[in-house]
């Protein structure tokens, strides 16, 4: 069982560490804090305003988003101040409550050793990513909902890779994280472990979502992998519209590590500022989106 405290001072520390509306409440009062980083003060003075001052404030602070200490009304009271939502405030009380449904990622709890991948045990039927960038242009949020056949006698968890060690993880729908693992030097996984195990033949829909506290901005793309032969391909990337892209290009890699871009073609941001794609069929290809700044 992983530390519920420490669990729930990580995701914390993500929301209010990333741009966005949690991290602008506490700015106001520290308006020069470097990127990434949190003034310990600042979110006291935050939690002042929703709770009697008291001389334990700072140490609240410090002992919450250290990990070290957590209950039920601190974080109540963090809910509250920084207006965290109905979607933030479970996954938070999902962590301190030790559920297996969520699960936050970094680099301090990988095995230095990767793990060896062998070939999938599954098809992908169906596959719908949406991929959702913040303010300051770094990737925010990401849904995947996917239909699964057992390809084995008893498929038991699904592979979840991704490219950062600094993540959330929450399984809405088919199972609950696993282990987490190494697989490369830039590439990382989760085992999704399902909710009965899959005879062939068999599928399952799977509804995951990922938040992530990127400390370095990634490349700006987004690309998916996809494994053998899927019929149902819908790929969907939301920009922000305080940062949106100069041009937008859909294309098709050659692979994961050190890829090059073998056919592209540039797309326009729709009204809602976002860019799409449907394929009816995707066999054993890496397609995404890729964007330039201004």
């Amino acid at each position: 069982m992983h530390d519920k405290s420490a669990q729930t001072g990580a995701y914390l520390r993500m929301l209010l560490a990333r741009p966005g509306a949690p991290r602008s409440v506490w700015e106001r009062y520290a308006p020069g804090t470097r990127p990434a980083d949190i003034d310990p003060v600042a979110v006291g003075e935050v939690l002042r305003a929703h709770a009697p001052a008291t001389a334990q404030t700072a140490t609240l602070v410090r002992a919450a988003l250290n990990g070290d200490a957590m209950t039920p009304d601190t974080l109540d009271l963090f809910v509250d101040a920084f207006d965290l939502g109905p979607r933030h405030a479970g996954r938070l009380h999902n962590l301190l409550n030790g559920s297996n449904s969520v699960r936050v990622i970094s680099g301090t709890e990988l095995p230095d050793l990767p793990r060896q991948v062998g070939p999938p045990s599954y098809d992908t039927i169906a596959l719908h990513e949406m991929h959702t960038l913040g303010p300051d242009g770094v990737p925010a949020e990401h849904q995947t909902i996917q239909v699964i056949k057992s390809t084995v006698d008893s498929l038991e968890t699904y592979p979840y890779r991704f490219d950062t060690d600094e993540l959330a993880v929450e399984v809405v729908r088919g199972g609950h994280v696993g282990d987490v693992y190494r697989i490369s030097p830039s590439l990382y996984g989760v085992d999704i472990v399902l909710d009965q195990p899959l005879p062939a033949g068999e599928t399952a829909l799977m509804h995951y979502r990922t938040t992530f506290g990127y400390s370095i901005p990634p490349p700006p793309e987004f690309r998916r992998g996809v494994l053998g032969n899927t019929t149902d391909v819908t790929l969907w990337v939301q920009f922000n519209p305080g940062r949106l892209p100069a041009r937008v290009w859909l294309g098709r890699w050659d692979r994961i590590d050190h890829a090059t871009i073998l056919d592209e073609q540039e797309v326009e941001l729709d009204a809602e500022f976002s860019v799409q794609a449907r394929y009816d069929r995707v066999e054993a290809a890496i397609i995404g989106f890729h964007w330039a700044w201004e």
